[in-house]
């Protein structure tokens, strides 16, 4: 194999392994976000904290549908494998 494809293949992993990473980090968050959120929103009943988290949703360009899927469609907040189902869904339509 010439040492360009090997370079070429090299450097698409490594492009891959890039986009993999920010779209775990970028999961986890909307995750983190939503947790926040059900915090305020329906444990805690604040108000303020609640208007701040979704004023930080927007200030981070969050997808706000994706958020409020989040919110209402998943039974277990604390379950990672639960949200993840959750928002592949929610993903899945998106694409669609």
């Amino acid at each position: 194999m010439s040492e360009a494809v090997v370079s070429t293949q090299l450097l698409n992993q490594t492009v891959l392994a890039g986009v993999e990473c920010r779209a775990r980090n970028d999961r986890q968050s909307y995750f983190s976000m939503a947790r926040e959120l059900v915090d305020a929103q329906f444990v805690l009943a604040d108000q303020e904290l609640t208007r701040r988290l979704w004023q930080e949703v927007g200030d981070r360009n969050l997808e706000i549908g994706r958020i409020i899927n989040l919110l209402y469609c998943c039974s277990s907040h604390e379950d990672d494998s639960a949200m993840t189902e959750v928002d592949e869904a929610f993903l899945q339509l998106r694409v669609s």
